[in-house]
């Protein structure tokens, strides 16, 4: 394989990483990001669609819905790992009896996971939870009413807000596009920063942020919350050193997830 060739495989690995992480990636953040042009962009998204690894929606992309749980959350196994990783040692922060509040997103739903066999009430806007619903559930599950955004696959709104506003978590557990020490909390989506930030004003315990490295050292378009409302952020050993250093020295506890870790 040539080096263009080598370039091409490299970027739709990240293209699909960041479809894990996000959900849905759109083409001008996707040019921007990786410095090529837009029309370079919609040949990846295309060729990843005839491969059926995505689907096309407007402006971006997103998974293919209903994928086996691995491949909805990126075909790169080392991502989905940290996934796995941050949400077992985030669902260590969580007691019996809590009323957990889950945002949205691919981190938050392996959380889920993690805690829905708990005896916990678990809050969220995230409508992939109705999937994993079984017979073993023991948590109390409430999903937050709104509109359905199809592409993120959560619900948001004034209803949504409404809801919300009515009900008082133990602890948050947040997904993010992107965390940094200069911006704190930011998305890609305002819907999706409007309810984390509301999350995080509802909560009268810890806000934990739940954040794969690619994530740490980044900003994206709107903001969420500061990092003064953060209380714990749980991440892998691929995080910038110098991020979680400053993550740290404002009173954040940084728990670094590491493969074979128990």
């Amino acid at each position: 394989m040539g080096s263009s060739g080598r370039m091409t495989s490299a970027r739709r690995r990240k293209l699909m990483d960041q479809l894990g992480a996000t959900d849905i990636v759109r083409v001008a953040d996707l040019a921007q990001s990786f410095q090529v042009s837009e029309i370079t962009v919609r040949r990846d998204l295309d060729e990843l669609a005839e491969q059926g690894l995505i689907e096309r929606v407007h402006g971006g992309a997103r998974l293919i819905a209903h994928r086996p749980a691995d491949a909805a959350e990126g075909t790169d196994a080392g991502q989905v790992g940290k996934k796995r990783l941050i949400a077992a040692a985030a669902a260590r922060l969580v007691r019996p009896g809590d009323t957990v509040l889950l945002s949205g997103g691919t981190t938050t739903l392996a959380v889920f996971r993690e805690i829905s066999r708990m005896d916990v009430r678990i809050i969220t806007n995230n409508a992939t939870v109705l999937g994993e619903m079984t017979d073993d559930t023991a948590a109390t599950l409430f999903v937050l009413g709104g509109e359905y955004n199809r592409d993120t696959r959560a619900l948001n709104g004034d209803l949504t807000n409404l809801t919300l506003n009515e009900i008082y978590g133990t602890i948050c557990f947040l997904g993010t596009n992107a965390m940094s020490q200069h911006t704190g909390l930011t998305s890609s989506i305002y819907a999706a920063a409007s309810i984390n930030r509301l999350m995080a004003t509802q909560c009268k315990g810890n806000v934990v942020v739940v954040a794969d490295s690619s994530k740490i050292g980044k900003t994206s378009h709107f903001v969420s919350l500061p990092l003064s409302q953060v209380r714990v952020l749980v991440t892998d050993d691929d995080a910038d050193q110098g991020e979680l250093a400053a993550y740290r020295n404002s009173g954040i506890e940084t728990v670094v997830c590491r493969p074979g870790q128990d």
